[in-house]
C-alpha cells in the first residue's frame, strides 16, 4: 500500500466540500451529506488531516475527534500576499495560498492569532498576511504546508503572478497530488525540482466528497454557493471528479 495523506475539508470552508463536522451516531440519524468523521470510523483511521479556509470548524472537529480518540491535524489555508497592508489588485494577482498546522496547543493559539490579524487588519475579498508578518506570529509550534494546486509554484508558472515565498525561518513540506488534473505530471516535476535535496515532500489528496457518484452533488453546491450554474460553473481547475475518499481508497490500494 502507497502511503498517502487525505487533506479532509469540510462544509465549514464555504463552497468548498460537502463533507461534515458531525459525530457518526448524528449522521445516521440525519439526511445531510456524509461526515468526515464517519469515514474516519469506517475505515478505523487513526489520524484526521483537516484543512480548512477560516477557524470556524474547530471547536466541533477537536471535540468529535477526542470522543472518537482520533488526533486531529488541523491547517489553516491562508491567503499570502506582498504587503496585507496594502488593498490592490496588484496585491491580489501577486497571492497564494500557504497551509498552517498547528503541532499542539501552542500552534492553535498561534494559529488564532494569525486568522484574527488576516481576517482583520489583512482583509481584502479575504483574509490575508504576508511573509513579514506571518514571521512575526511563526513559531516551533506551527508547521507551514504548501499546498499543490494553489502554491506560489502553481500561480506563478499557470498565471502572470510573481510570487516570492520566505522560508528562511521555517522548514516547509510541500504536497503533491494526483488528481487525474491535466497540469498534474507538469506541476510535480516543478515540486520535486524545487525541493531537490531542500524540502520534504509528501503525497497527499484533497478529499472533499465520500464516493465518486457523489460529484454532481459536490458540484451543485459549488454552484449556489458561487451563484453560478452547472451549464457554466466557471471553477478554475474544475476537470476532474477524482477529488473524493474512493479516489483516495483507490490510489493507496494500487
Amino acid at each position: 500500500m502507497e502511503e498517502i495523506i487525505p487533506l479532509f475539508k469540510s462544509h465549514c470552508s464555504l463552497g468548498r466540500s460537502i463533507l461534515t463536522l458531525e459525530k457518526p451516531e448524528d449522521e445516521k440519524n440525519s439526511e445531510v451529506s456524509d461526515s468526515i468523521f464517519d469515514i474516519a470510523q469506517e475505515d478505523k483511521l487513526k489520524e484526521i488531516f483537516l484543512v480548512e479556509d477560516s477557524m470556524t470548524g474547530f471547536l466541533q472537529a477537536y471535540t468529535n475527534s477526542q470522543a472518537l480518540d482520533l488526533k486531529l491535524i488541523f491547517g489553516l489555508r491562508l491567503t499570502f500576499c506582498p504587503d496585507c497592508l496594502e488593498k490592490s489588485e496588484e496585491g491580489r494577482k501577486n497571492s497564494y495560498k500557504n497551509v498552517i498546522f498547528a503541532r499542539n496547543h501552542q500552534g492553535y493559539k498561534q494559529l488564532i492569532k494569525i486568522y484574527t490579524y488576516a481576517a482583520q487588519e489583512g482583509f481584502y475579498y479575504e483574509p490575508r498576511i504576508d511573509n513579514q508578518k506571518f514571521k512575526e506570529y511563526y513559531t516551533e509550534d506551527l508547521v507551514v504546508g504548501v499546498p499543490f494546486y494553489d502554491s506560489f509554484l502553481y500561480v506563478n508558472k499557470y498565471t502572470n503572478s510573481h510570487c516570492v515565498p520566505d522560508f528562511s525561518f521555517c522548514d516547509p513540506v510541500f504536497f503533491l497530488e494526483d488528481n487525474d488534473v491535466l497540469i498534474d505530471q507538469d506541476l510535480s516535476a516543478s515540486v520535486l525540482n524545487f525541493c531537490e535535496d531542500k524540502y520534504e515532500v509528501i503525497k497527499s489528496k484533497s478529499v472533499y466528497y465520500k464516493n465518486e457518484k457523489d460529484f454532481g452533488a459536490y458540484l451543485t453546491h459549488r454552484c449556489i454557493s458561487k451563484r453560478t450554474s452547472l451549464e457554466k460553473p466557471n471553477f478554475e481547475g474544475m476537470c476532474s471528479n477524482e477529488f473524493s475518499y474512493e479516489s483516495y481508497k483507490r490510489q493507496v490500494n494500487g
